[in-house]
């Protein structure tokens, strides 16, 4: 802002590439998710963009879920985290802390997500259905169960509560799978609250067992006109 009058008000735009003093690549989380005998090793690589550092001492909390191994490419420069999945089935949410001897970033975290399913995968395993919001209608939800070998299968037993939600079943266009539509019985949930109610779903594959969904049906009041 200046007292020119023709020319009172200028705007100077400012661009730049920041760069981070260690690269995390290609990023700093990593996803596991599908048959475990099926998932192959993950990579980050730590790199130097200033000054060389070196790696002090590795933590983490998977609680052995997953492993690592840590490896130098180029002292002081280019470092390599091998991450591979340990877990045979279930989800699981942890990290990987590693400390430098670099003052201006002493410490990298790299997350570690873990989705691990059987034969019969189940997606989501947990659902919020009914009205959300005052201002909208009711949602219903969709769940998908497939088969991870892509092998035919039957549902043999779908049960839930018919109080609070209706479920309508058909097989998907490639015949290795099913979608199930989860609609919420609003006359029964009552206004201003919210359900908790459980979906489980076994197949003819006895090995896996039954698959559980977690389902929410909220009735919010909707907006009086």
């Amino acid at each position: 802002m200046s007292d020119d009058p023709a020319n009172p008000r200028m705007v100077l735009q400012v661009e730049g590439t920041v760069k981070p003093l260690i690269e995390i690549r290609p990023e700093k989380m990593v996803y596991f998710h599908g048959l475990a005998a099926d998932l192959s090793e993950k990579t980050i690589d730590l790199v130097t963009t200033s000054k060389p550092f070196h790696i002090q001492k590795v933590d983490n909390n998977l609680d052995n879920k997953a492993s690592y191994k840590l490896e130098t490419l180029e002292d002081g420069k280019h470092y390599r985290l091998r991450i591979s999945n340990t877990t045979l089935l279930g989800n699981y949410r942890g990290w990987i802390t590693l400390y430098t001897d670099f003052a201006e970033k002493p410490e990298l975290t790299v997350w570690v997500n873990g989705f691990i399913e059987g034969e019969i995968g189940i997606r989501p395993k947990s659902l919020v259905v009914g009205r959300l919001s005052p201002d909208q209608g009711v949602i219903t939800g969709k769940v998908l169960v497939v088969d991870n070998k892509n092998r035919a299968f039957q549902i043999v037993k779908c049960a839930y509560d018919e109080r609070v939600v209706a479920v309508r079943q058909e097989p998907l266009p490639n015949g290795q799978g099913f979608s199930l539509e989860v609609t919420p019985k609003m006359e029964n949930i009552p206004s201003g609250g919210r359900v908790q109610t459980l979906l489980t779903v076994e197949t003819d594959v006895v090995s896996e067992g039954k698959q559980e969904v977690q389902i929410q049906a909220v009735n919010l009041p909707q907006t009086q006109e």
